[in-house]
């Protein structure tokens, strides 16, 4: 690894069915790293199963050992709570008790509902119901598990049903566990209005059981109705259970974030903190991600602080949404520590640190870890192929991206996904390899939709390729009419050529189509404060200050050797406003201030909704070199360090 990521720890035994990546990338040099090792296995005196081979054999000398019911229940109870349940073990299991005669015409309700919960928890319903209808004595457990599994495997109007055949016997009151179950399959589908009904109608029987006030129930209304995007009934919902029980208010904060109220979420979270309400570990999940996305890194490090002092044992997905927030806060020194200490790593893990790798230029780091991984017999999926894909793309490294990618399936075993695909696109077209990327999309397995095509046309505009971009802006305005983009795209062919009566043609066509751009806006954070800024935004109360101040480093820059590319200035300018029309973009200003507000020298961390524009990114060389500051610029692509005149994407983005 580079001098800024530190070593990792030495990693147990390779297990025997890794699968080494076999001299891929031989033109990448690589280094002896080293990883930490794989949580083992505590038993702690408990059975545990999982689907492995080596693991199906154990649990054969455990089907030979065990001698009762009770013991059978103990092992579908094992099976039921493995990280991928085997229904091939548990058919071997259910066989068993059958021939052992555990099943015959006395029944044995724990055991046939414990193979019933097995079945369900597989996704495989209809097996499960095989057993329930085979009872003769069911309880609230069975019920319960049965409508859960429909639940689980999205077929809510079988579980529904189930519901009202357990009603309408009456022998079995629904109990806290039925409406949970229910709930969860209504919240998994979105239908607007129709679930929100549904949602309300459950609501009410959750009411008349008297079970409202029950945080279990409350915990899971609280979710469904955030699912379906219904955000004042998980206010009412919370504010009616009226407990300081933590699953109430860690659905909560769950449910403000699904919601996309990131206010929301860090306020319940500070009030939940001043009732001496101890938070569980996916509520810093939650937060964790909150921080990432609006890129408030001093507020993440709070809430890392507190979980420090609050969580004993981290599992796997709190670490990652940590490990994820650093990265995406700017913090790959951060980010790589959080890997690196950490003894629960799976293969999210290893997906989520190779991303961040390539997302912040270090391509070569992203594919070490990723041989790393394999020989700490983790096996890749296709996140994790994409993300080293998507480390590839961002390097401009494509013959090693398209190695990767035609083996995908002979040497992982992974078919490729519509994802994949588009990200060999956008390295064929990004790299200039136009004809390359249409030939790709021609003959893919998928139908591309118009997001690939707008990548292919925003490739035409970096290498100005006139012809092909007309071509496909034609398609797309077939396609999508009122899609800005679109127009957008093409509009950029134009400006790089210098045809700016052409641009302006496309501008005046969206006028008159009421079609809007977007609207771009940077922000930095500075203390415990997000300051955000507009094109040409004046609403800032130093604004003055910045202005001059922006004015002196632009004048600075041109100094040292900065040229301002017109070509990025809005279409429909005068020539004479084009160039002073650059200054004022929304990065240089949200820069101007950083360098105002923060002493000289420190590193700026400034965040952009949209790509930076190459304006842009050669006025912040320049502002690194005559500064001396570090800044880290995240657009919504990717990020950019900036230090001593160059970036860390070497001018390929």
């Amino acid at each position: 690894m580079p001098p800024f990521l530190p070593p990792l720890p030495t990693p147990c035994a390779p297990n025997s069915t890794s699968r080494p990546a076999r001299g891929l990338l031989h033109a990448i040099p690589h280094r002896n790293l080293k990883l930490p090792p794989g949580r083992r296995g505590r038993q702690g005196g408990r059975i545990t199963i999982s689907s492995s081979s080596s693991t199906l054999s154990a649990a054969q000398d455990l089907i030979a050992d065990a001698a009762t019911p009770r013991a059978f229940s103990a092992l579908f109870k094992a099976a039921s709570s493995a990280t991928s349940p085997s229904p091939s073990l548990g058919v071997q299991l259910h066989a068993q008790a059958v021939v052992r005669g555990f099943l015959g015409d006395g029944d044995n309700t724990i055991l046939s509902t414990a193979i019933l919960n097995f079945y369900a928890s597989c996704r495989q319903p209809d097996l499960a119901r095989q057993v329930f209808d085979t009872m003769t004595c069911r309880n609230a457990v069975t019920w319960n598990a049965l409508i859960k599994g429909y639940a689980q495997a999205g077929r809510r109007e079988e579980a529904l049903e189930l519901f009202r055949d357990m009603r309408r016997q009456g022998h079995v009151a629904p109990d806290k566990y039925t409406f949970p179950a229910l709930l969860s399959g209504i919240g998994r589908e979105r239908g607007g209005g129709c679930m929100q009904e549904l949602g309300g109608s459950m609501h009410a029987q959750v009411i008349k059981s008297g079970l409202h006030k029950d945080p279990f129930v409350g915990a899971s209304l609280v979710s469904m109705y955030a699912a379906i995007g219904a955000l004042e009934d998980v206010k009412a919902v919370f504010d009616d259970v009226d407990t300081l029980d933590p699953v109430v208010w860690s659905s909560m904060i769950s449910a403000y974030v699904n919601c996309k109220e990131e206010q929301g979420a860090l306020l319940t979270f500070y009030k939940m903190l001043c009732r001496d309400i101890k938070p569980r570990q996916f509520v810093y999940s939650s937060l964790f991600a909150i921080c990432g996305s609006t890129s408030l890194l001093e507020m993440g490090r709070q809430v890392h602080a507190h979980s420090l002092k609050n969580i004993a044992d981290k599992d796997a997905a709190m670490t990652n949404a940590l490990l994820t927030m650093y990265s995406d806060c700017g913090c790959i020194n951060d980010a790589w520590r959080v890997f690196s200490s950490n003894d629960v790593v799976d293969v999210v893990s290893y997906s989520s640190m190779i991303l961040a790798l390539g997302q912040h230029g270090h391509p070569k780091e992203a594919f070490e870890l990723f041989r790393q991984m394999e020989f700490s017999g983790l096996v890749p999926d296709d996140v994790t192929l994409l993300n080293l894909l998507s480390a590839f793309n961002h390097a401009g490294l494509v013959p090693e991206g398209l190695h990767i990618f035609d083996s995908m399936l002979d040497i992982q075993g992974i078919k490729p996904t519509y994802e994949h695909y588009a990200c060999i696109v956008d390295m064929l077209a990004r790299s200039g390899e136009i004809g390359e990327a249409i030939k790709t999309i021609n003959e893919m397995p998928f139908e591309a939709e118009a997001p690939l095509w707008r990548i292919v046309l925003g490739a035409c505009s970096k290498h100005r390729d006139i012809a092909t971009g007309m071509k496909i802006a034609e398609m797309l305005f077939e396609m999508e009419p009122y899609e800005a983009a679109n127009y957008i795209l093409l509009g950029n062919i134009y400006t790089r050529l210098g045809r700016w009566t052409e641009a302006a043609k496309v501008r005046s066509v969206m006028d008159k189509r009421g079609i809007g751009s977007y609207d771009a806006f940077s922000w930095i954070e500075m203390g415990k404060k997000t300051h955000r800024f507009g094109v040409a935004d004046r609403s800032h109360p130093i604004s003055e200050e910045i202005y001059r101040n922006l004015d002196r480093l632009i004048g600075s820059i041109k100094a040292a050797g900065y040229v301002p590319d017109i070509s990025f200035a809005a279409h429909n300018l005068e020539k004479d406003r084009r160039e002073e029309s650059l200054h004022y973009h929304c990065e240089k200003l949200a820069f101007a201030f950083g360098d105002l507000a923060s002493p000289s020298g420190n590193t700026l961390r400034i965040m952009k909704n949209l790509r930076v524009c190459g304006d842009c990114h050669s006025a912040y060389k320049y502002f690194s070199l005559i500064t001396g500051r570090k800044i880290i610029l995240r657009d919504n692509h990717r990020f950019h360090h900036f230090n001593k005149g160059a970036c860390s994407c070497g001018d390929y983005w």
